[in-house]
This record gives C-alpha cells, structure tokens and sequence, in this order.
C-alpha cells in the first residue's frame, strides 16, 4: 500500500464499560447513537473478552499485545517494562504519528510507551503508585467511591465528579488536535489513542442524564439474586468489597440509572471525537475502534465492579469501522481478544507484526473467512495477599473458570448467558471440563504466579520505601480537576 494511502487509525478505550449496555447490543432502555452508528458503519464483535478483568494488567495485555502471565503484569501496581515494545512502538517505526489523549493507566517512569506526544495527562497521576492515586483533587467527599467498596453503591445518584471534567478536557484537547491536524494536507498518518474514564464508578450521571433513565428504569428491573450457588471465591469478594448483604436496594437502584447515564455521557465524547474526525477531512481514510478495557457487573450475581470471570465484568465492547473496506453492520460471534486488536490493525494498516505478539488478526473475520479461527479466549486474575490465582478460557459456548486450589466452574453461555447453572460437578458434561482444564493450565503455571506476586509485594515494599525518601516527579503532568460541590443534588441525599 503507497504510503500516502495507509489509514489513519483512532482508538477510542473507555473504562468499565458493560458490553450488553449499548443500543446495538440489543438494550432496550439505553440511549448510545454515537456508538450504534459507528456499529452500523463497521462491524461488532459479540463476544469478545479483556485479558484480565481489571484496568492496568488489561490495558498492558491490549497494548503489548501478549497475555498478562507473559509480560509479568497481574494487579493495577504493575510496571510495564520499557523493553517489552507495543503496537504504538510498531506503528511509530512505520512512519506514523503516535498520540495519546487521556488515560492508558501506565505505570512508572515510562509514561509513553511507543507514543511519541500526549495531549493530556492521565486523572490523577500514575507513576508512582505507593503515593497513592492522588484523587483527592480530582473526587473530594467521592475519594472512597472509585474502588471496590459499598460506598460506590450507596454514594450514587445524579451530579458532577471530576471524572467528568477530565474525560470532557480529553475530548476537548482530542477534538483541538483533529482540527489541527486537518489544516495540515502533509501530515504523517496518526495512531490515535483516546483514553476516558467513564463509565467507571463512581456511579454518580450528570443530572440530565440520571434524569432520563430515572423514568425508564424501575427497582423491578434490578438483575435477580440467586439465594445460593456462588462460587467461594465470589462470595469471598462479595464480603471483601462489603456487598454481602447487598446494599439497600435504593442504593442499587440508583448505581444502575447512574451508570446508564455514563454510558450516554461516554457516548456524547465518543461522538464529538468523531465529529472532529469527519470535520477534519479524514473519516474516510481512518479506522475507527472502540473498546474498553472491561466491564462491569452492575449488580449481576450480587456483584459491581470487575474482579470476576462472569461476562458482565470480563466480556468487552469492541466495534472496528473502517469506510469502504469494512462491511458495515457486520455482527461478528467468534470468540476473540482484546490482545487480538492491535495485530489487526497491523494488518489492516501494513504495519510489520510486532514481535513477541500472542494475539492474532481479526482480519479473516471480518472478511467472513473464520475457518481457520482459534476460538479459544483466555482472561487472568489474581490479587495480591487475597487471592488464588485463577484463569478463565471460553472456547466455543463454553467457559470454565479455573481457581488454584479450589473447584472449578462450567458454564454453557449459548444455553446458559447468565451464567446461573455451574456445570462442572455434572457427570454428563465431564468431557467438556476435562478438555478445557487442560487448555487452561497449558503454558500456565498458577504456583509460579502466586510465588510472582508474593515477590512482587516485598519489591513494592523498598520500592515504597525509596519514593518516600525521594520523592520523584510525575514524568507527565497528571490532570487535577477541582471537585465540584454539593456532587450529588438533594433527591439522592
């Protein structure tokens, strides 16, 4: 491909993004047109899974395009190394420019990675992470509502956060360089990277928007609880993130208008950002992505937030549009990665593959040429001082949900999509378990992961200690918005 043809590309990643909650995906109540317009335009894929339900491991796995245990990356602490390359590096080798807008949740000194500039800082820094995230300027009185905890429930409702103000400056600045760069007719071709928070908690909508689905969403439509059957392991962080019992109902009810709302709010930025794209003279010749990089249980199995193996929270949203090479309002149901995103648009861009790559092309997929497609998925997850190690494969319409040292779980996702009926103690499905016990534990050792993060944390410890003494500079200036007051109005008080 001539070099002034090769296509522009532009990344947009939310955070925390339910991958059922869109208009396209078949939600009735939400309002999304930004996105089901992009879907419309390209094509959807239906199951496609994050590698690690959680932002930092995840976004490392979707940047390098490698699997969490490969780049030694397992909690939201963890330093990508600087010798580990990213697509972004793959993509500046090839002559393109490479430009981060917002948030990618890197970790340490190298805040860059492959990205040549950065047009705004991540929310609250995060280079050195035993000073804490340093949000207090960014949420005020909403500090304990980030996290896993009750107080993300119950502090929900209609207002403003700083969250807010920081994705709205990331579209702005986004928007300002589109516009500048579509007054340059000899600009390089760009890898656009633009990184948001929401919809991440705190579950807390702009008024209008908590406003709208207020009317439209009723406590009778809150997902049902089963009274028992969940996993030890769930049920321990259902007690850990102090959701056991469950918050007051109209705690629940709240968080999920709310968080409905944020998916329209992430919307509106997903559309200016593309509305510049078009203004600028180059949405014919870009392809366009949106992810995010995992979801959210938004009460599911008693559970909020990510941390678990169930769809809602590691089961992603991921539209790929590209005009006239792309067939629009494609729905693709090949069980796929988030490390397979950056392989693709390699391909489709005719950037050199980048070595040491795990994921693959989605390109025969999107040209309906699955045949030879490996169906099988893999997500991680483990936390340090709490948990086993454990891993996730979905291979096929089955997912099996290994924990070390505990049972197994077996579900069946074509007859079973929530992920109520554990088959794994079934003797008329043993041969399924027994195939996909081997798939997970293939290149995967889960005591060595264990010995990994118990180092780990005793590295991160006199690392601590030297940061203290220290005190060394954020590499990027971090955005710091000013909380605003009275963050949520009376009616939720």
């Amino acid at each position: 491909m001539p070099r002034d043809k090769n296509p522009n590309v532009l990344i947009i990643m939310s955070d925390q993004h339910n991958a059922n909650i869109l208009g396209c995906a078949g939600d009735p109540v939400v309002h999304t047109p930004a996105l089901d317009r992009l879907a419309t335009q390209g094509a959807r894929f239906t199951n496609a899974y994050c590698t690690f339900p959680l932002c930092g491991p995840s976004r490392m796995s979707f940047m390098t395009c490698r699997r969490p245990h490969e780049i030694g990356l397992w909690d939201n602490e963890g330093e990508l190394c600087s010798g580990i390359p990213t697509f972004a590096h793959a993509f500046l080798a090839d002559g393109y420019d490479t430009v981060l807008s917002g948030r990618m949740h890197f970790v340490g000194w190298d805040q860059r990675h492959g990205f040549v500039r950065r047009l705004i800082g991540d929310v609250g820094g995060t280079a050195y992470l035993s000073k804490g995230w340093r949000l207090e300027p960014v949420l005020g009185d909403l500090i304990d509502t980030p996290g896993m905890s009750l107080a993300g429930v119950v502090k929900s409702g209609p207002g403003r956060t700083g969250y807010h103000a920081y994705d709205e400056a990331v579209t702005r600045a986004t928007v300002n360089w589109l516009e500048q760069c579509g007054r340059d007719p000899d600009a390089s071709p760009f890898l656009l990277t633009v990184g948001y928070v929401s919809p991440h908690c705190p579950f807390v909508a702009p008024p209008k928007d908590f406003e709208y689905y207020a009317s439209r969403i009723d406590q009778d439509d809150l997902p049902v609880v089963p009274d028992s059957g969940l996993h030890p392991v769930n049920a321990e962080r259902r007690r850990r993130f102090q959701t056991d019992p469950l918050p007051p109902r109209d705690a629940q009810w709240r968080a999920r208008v709310a968080y409905y709302g944020l998916c329209s709010f992430i919307d509106r930025q997903v559309e200016a950002v593309i509305s510049a794209l078009a203004d600028a003279g180059r949405a014919d010749d870009t392809i366009v992505v949106y992810t995010s990089d995992h979801g959210e249980m938004l009460g599911e199995h008693g559970m909020w937030w990510k941390s678990t193996f169930y769809d809602g929270a590691s089961r992603v949203p991921l539209i790929i549009s590209w005009p006239d090479r792309i067939h629009g309002g494609a729905s693709v149901g090949a069980n796929v990665s988030l490390i397979d995103v950056g392989p693709t648009l390699m391909d489709l861009a005719g950037v050199d593959p980048l070595p040491g790559a795990t994921g693959h092309s989605l390109v025969p997929l999107l040209e309906g040429d699955g045949g030879e497609w490996d169906d099988a998925v893999f997500a991680e997850y483990t936390a340090a001082r709490h948990e086993c190690a454990s891993r996730m494969v979905r291979w096929g319409p089955w997912k099996y949900n290994y924990y070390h040292g505990e049972r197994p779980e077996l579900f069946n996702l074509v007859a079973d999509p929530n992920e109520m009926n554990d088959l794994s103690g079934d003797p008329a499905h043993r041969a399924p378990a027994l195939r996909l016990h081997d798939l997970v534990l293939r290149n995967w050792d889960p005591d060595y992961i264990e010995e990994c993060m118990r180092r780990c944390s005793r590295e991160r410890e006199l690392i601590g200690n030297w940061v203290g003494v220290c005190g060394p500079p954020e590499p990027d200036p971090p955005w710091f918005g000013t909380p605003p007051e009275n963050w949520v109005d009376d009616r939720a008080r």
